[in-house]
């Protein structure tokens, strides 16, 4: 299986980051001979897994679904995945299998091989269905969904980055947005500026994610992510000390709300720390995983109080390890 990279040069470019609390920020020294530590492991893990999976003789071996589940994901990030790669957009695809499991919760590593074939297909016929010029993977979630009987039903959700970065900056005077666009995933252009102008272009979901998905500067180590797992939440989850929202909720449906740049300052600022802080904390960030990226849909809840446009955030974090350097 070959990886999908895409090496992007930008001279010149200064980044600016704004003061969140980002996941490589001055790690002790013992946390990053840790995270290698475990990347050594995980690698060698999924090189194993790989060598089975290549190899053309039945096995007739059994292992357990759940660990079936982490080597296919495991094995599609380190493969495919460019998690430290930016990009001014994420389009997120999920794909559907199925899979026998027995009453022992057991799985043939002949099926599995049949299933990881048709889950590697799939991303690549989805990556080279994306017509951007720039385009990268950016992540793999495998899930076992549910077992019903015998069956169990998996699914694999993919983020891919595309289009060139952009460089972060703060919100502008000028920067006064649509809050979003319904159906915007399905085609729908994007509502554009409260002004009338950058339809087609933008809204104001739309700036809140690229700036969230804005990374670090770039480390000199390719970094993929195992045991992933995607959260999501809505304002209706976080509230401050007045129990209002502090990630979108309109206030005045069905009034298409503009969002003020320091409507959408405030709504940054917010997202970004529920996203980087604990969930024993008071955020959403399991222990132990790393934030990887974030899809914000735009929605409409149906509600007896009242109906609410609202920004509901998918949030995928997932453990980091370091991939070994081209030989």
């Amino acid at each position: 299986m070959k990886k999908i990279i895409i090496i992007l040069a930008i001279a010149g470019v200064a980044f600016t980051i704004h003061s969140c609390k980002k996941n490589t920020m001055e790690k002790p020294v013992n946390e990053n001979d840790q995270m290698l530590s475990r990347s050594q492991k995980v690698v060698a893990l999924i090189q194993k897994f790989d060598a089975k999976i290549k190899g053309n003789l039945k096995s007739g071996e059994m292992i357990t679904a759940d660990s079936a589940v982490w080597n296919m994901e495991a094995s599609l990030n380190y493969n495919y995945a460019i998690s430290d790669s930016s990009a001014a957009n994420l389009l997120v695809k999920k794909s559907f299998y199925t899979i026998d499991v027995n009453a022992g919760q057991m799985v043939s590593m002949d099926d599995v091989t049949t299933v990881y074939g048709q889950m590697d297909d799939t991303l690549n016929i989805q990556y080279n269905g994306i017509t951007n010029t720039v385009k990268h993977v950016a992540f793999a979630d495998v899930n076992m969904d549910s077992v019903v009987g015998t069956t169990g039903y998996l699914s694999v959700t993919t983020g891919f980055g595309v289009d060139l970065p952009r460089t972060y900056v703060p919100f502008a005077e000028d920067d006064d947005w649509i809050w979003g666009t319904l159906m915007e995933e399905y085609g729908e252009p994007p509502a554009g500026k409260c002004d009338g102008t950058e339809v087609g272009v933008s809204d104001g979901s739309d700036e809140l994610q690229w700036r969230l998905n804005n990374p670090m500067p770039v480390p000199t180590q390719q970094i993929f992510y195992t045991d992933l797992v995607t959260l999501e939440t809505t304002g209706f989850d976080f509230t401050d000390e007045n129990v209002n929202a502090r990630l979108y909720v309109g206030w005045d449906y069905p009034q298409q709300n503009c969002l003020t740049n320091d409507t959408l300052t405030y709504y940054l600022n917010q997202s970004d720390d529920i996203i980087y802080t604990y969930d024993y904390d008071g955020g959403l960030r399991p222990p132990d995983k790393d934030f990887v990226r974030v899809k914000i849909i735009d929605d409409l809840l149906y509600r007896s109080s009242g109906n609410y446009y609202l920004h509901y955030y998918f949030v995928t974090y997932g453990k980091p390890c370091q991939a070994p350097p081209p030989n």
